[in-house]
């Protein structure tokens, strides 16, 4: 029992919650996770205006895109930079899809990572049928900068749309 009061003390588990510390970091936590959702918001924003600019000064330079695995635009995960995201991921998309949307519902936000909950919605250009996919993306934010990006969706109706299900 002594072991575990002494370790305890020493880790710091003996630290009230309450204490200035403890809530001073807790605010400042909370203000860096506001902030970063507010890149995500504004990289959203500027994708929904086809601003290109504001999404190229929001991503890193060596930014890392990985698509859903499954997906159509899998193939050559990890998309390394803006170059390499906008030949094998923007640019197939908007080719295919003119109206495409990727619409967030939810943010969730925590540390230096904003997890959006969201829906995919355009119309297939040859096909006219609609896609309405629901994604998670999970962004990785250092400073004012995306650096990762994970895709998570509907990988089925992407590839049914795609005429690539038997692939």
């Amino acid at each position: 029992m002594k072991f575990f009061i002494i370790g305890a003390a020493v880790m710091g588990l003996g630290t009230p919650m309450s204490s200035p510390a403890f809530s001073q970091n807790a605010q400042h936590e909370a203000e860096d996770a506001i902030a970063q959702q507010a890149v995500v918001e504004q990289f959203y924003d500027a994708f929904g205006t086809g601003d290109m600019a504001t999404i190229a000064a929001l991503l890193s330079d060596d930014v890392e895109w990985v698509e859903a695995e499954g997906g159509p635009y899998d193939a050559d995960n990890p998309y390394i930079g803006l170059v390499e995201l906008g030949s094998g991921v923007f640019g197939p998309i908007a080719e295919v899809y003119g109206d495409f949307a990727a619409t967030p519902l939810r943010f969730t936000s925590q540390d230096n990572r904003v997890v959006v909950e969201g829906r995919y919605t355009g119309t297939h250009g040859e096909t006219g049928e609609l896609l309405d996919a629901q994604f998670v993306h999970v962004f990785t934010v250092e400073g004012e900068r995306i650096v990762a990006m994970q895709q998570y969706t509907d990988t089925y109706q992407w590839r049914r749309l795609a005429g690539t299900l038997n692939d």
